[in-house]
């Protein structure tokens, strides 16, 4: 289609409305906005918001019109004041067969952009951002886990046996349950959210997916949504009148399937371009005129498209998200200091701006700690991948290895405590619960493992062994199991010993019983000692 765009002159826009609509907007209240401002939502849905039963054709004409004025104003071209429909459109919409023939959906996308790079400036406490923020909220809904609703079955479909009537991939989102989100806690959890994210929890192809799918098997899909699918890679201008804002593709090649090639190549989107702005440049009237250049571009998207034909492969996508991330700033929240862990004292990481900011604050940012941790592994990555790269047999060798290996347990060591591990020992407070069959299965094939022998290596007995022997036997085994992280061999013991705990009384002094199994990852109220609320009887 064509480009949207035209003249856009404030002179005589309530002359243009009264022919658009059959009569002229109410002015604006004394002390309100401008006489540009644009034409009130509200005296549209009341003058035009139910059409008169038996209306002759022009009335009905009228209220058609109104209606998409209001759908212009409210969904696809909102302006973040949510009270105004913009009148900067009516000259692609008077001539009602030719309305049809713009490219409104690169538009709305143009303006979207816009809306975007400009929400981010504002600082304004009631600042909001315009735009098809319905769009947006799809786009990320598809793609991010963060804030994502619970989907839940679909509603039945009810138009039947034309095509273009069918759902499209946006219906696979018609009925979900609202995400919780508290509005003073939403920024902080979801930047939390996306710091933690990884390449492999983003949908890459968020209209090829099983849920799109579900809805073309199960309803059929409007074939408008893959009908330009061979313009999707098109580089080019998105025009929407005053804005101008580029299409690069190239830059998110995976969601086509294709390799992302890297360094993309250099695209001017040009600081003066992005700067233009209708209310700043008021002297600039006709659009079209001002921007021919780049329609002239938008014309040519046959000669635009990419032409990249190498298909997509994880091991090629690593290399290039190295290079990405070496090349620019990919976390919301960084780490309060880029200083080593190595060269810091305990001290010097326990009053920082981020300690104090989070006694003060209500909500625990993990996102700079994430960072934090992230950059001490990647040092002691590079450390390792040092000494490991030096020549064998060198005099200083060894002397060396062993300064490395005390710099990386300094450094690992306050990373375990800035995560919160703290605890000296390796021994769970919740052991593993293994079922009788479990648990003689696994001694079975230690035995067989071992040529015979039960644990350390020593003969088993006679099967007039003592209980209280082979007890003590397979707690010590258990024990050095955990230690090593093999859970598939770790037998719970019967009773709680000395190894167990920490500056524990002799055994002499004990008076052991039998444990009730405790689930390992959700303690009841009896490792609180029963100071919870919950009502769970005190026991072993």
């Amino acid at each position: 289609g064509e480009p949207a765009t035209g003249r856009c002159d404030s002179a005589g826009w309530r002359a243009r409305v009264a022919e658009f609509l059959g009569e002229e907007p109410p002015l604006p209240e004394a002390g309100k906005r401008g006489r540009s401002a644009g034409v009130p939502l509200s005296w549209l849905r009341a003058r035009f918001g139910t059409c008169p039963v038996g209306a002759d054709d022009a009335t009905v004409t009228y209220h058609a019109r109104a209606w998409v004025m209001h759908m212009f104003g409210t969904v696809l071209f909102p302006d973040g004041t949510g009270d105004a429909a913009s009148w900067m459109y009516l000259p692609c919409l008077l001539d009602w067969d030719a309305a049809g023939q713009f490219s409104w959906g690169s538009a709305v996308l143009a303006f979207l952009y816009r809306q975007l790079c400009e929400a981010c400036r504002r600082t304004k406490p009631r600042s909001s951002l315009g735009g098809c923020v319905y769009l947006l909220q799809l786009w990320m809904w598809s793609r991010l886990p963060v804030g994502r609703p619970r989907v839940r079955a679909p509603q039945p479909w009810t138009p039947e046996g034309v095509p273009e009537q069918l759902p499209t991939a946006a219906y696979v989102w018609e009925n979900v349950g609202a995400p919780y989100a508290e509005t003073e806690r939403a920024y902080v959890e979801f930047s939390n959210e996306l710091d933690a994210l990884t390449p492999s929890c983003v949908n890459w192809w968020p209209y090829c997916g099983d849920d799109v799918a579900a809805v073309e098997n199960g309803l059929g899909l409007n074939p408008l949504c893959r009908r330009d699918a061979a313009l999707w890679t098109m580089r080019c201008p998105l025009i929407c009148f005053y804005a101008v804002e580029y299409h690069l593709p190239i830059r998110v090649m995976r969601q086509f399937g294709r390799q992302q090639p890297f360094p993309p190549d250099t695209v001017s989107t040009s600081i003066e371009l992005h700067k233009f702005d209708r209310s700043k440049q008021k002297k600039v009237t006709d659009f079209a005129h001002h921007h021919r250049a780049y329609l002239d571009e938008w014309r040519r998207f046959e000669d635009n498209c990419e032409r990249i034909h190498a298909m997509h492969r994880d091991s090629s996508f690593r290399r290039y998200l190295e290079w990405y991330q070496s090349s620019t700033r990919y976390r919301l929240r960084q780490a309060w200091t880029d200083r080593d862990y190595a060269d810091m004292e305990s001290s010097d990481d326990e009053n920082t701006p981020y300690d104090v900011a989070t006694r003060q604050g209500t909500v625990v940012e993990i996102a700079p700690v994430l960072d934090r941790v992230g950059r001490d592994i990647r040092r002691s990555v590079n450390e390792i991948g040092n000494v490991m790269a030096f020549p064998a047999g060198q005099p200083d060798g060894e002397s060396r290895l062993r300064a490395a290996m005390e710099r990386l347990q300094r450094r690992l060591r306050r990373v375990a405590a800035r995560c919160g591990c703290r605890a000296q020992t390796l021994q769970d407070v919740a052991p593993p619960v293994v079922s009788p069959e479990r648990s003689r299965a696994s001694g079975a094939s230690r035995s067989r493992a071992s040529g015979g022998s039960t644990s350390r290596g020593r003969p088993s007995t006679s099967r007039g062994a003592s209980s209280s022997r082979t007890r003590s036997r397979a707690r010590d085994s258990s024990s050095s199991d955990a230690s090593d992280g093999n859970d598939e061999d770790y037998e719970a013991p019967d009773v709680i010993g000395p190894s167990q705990l920490q500056d524990a009384p002799a055994s002499s002094q004990l008076t052991q019983r039998t444990r009730r199994p405790v689930d390992r990852y959700t303690p009841g109220t009896n490792a609180l000692a029963n100071k919870g609320k919950g009502k769970g009887k005190r026991g072993g």
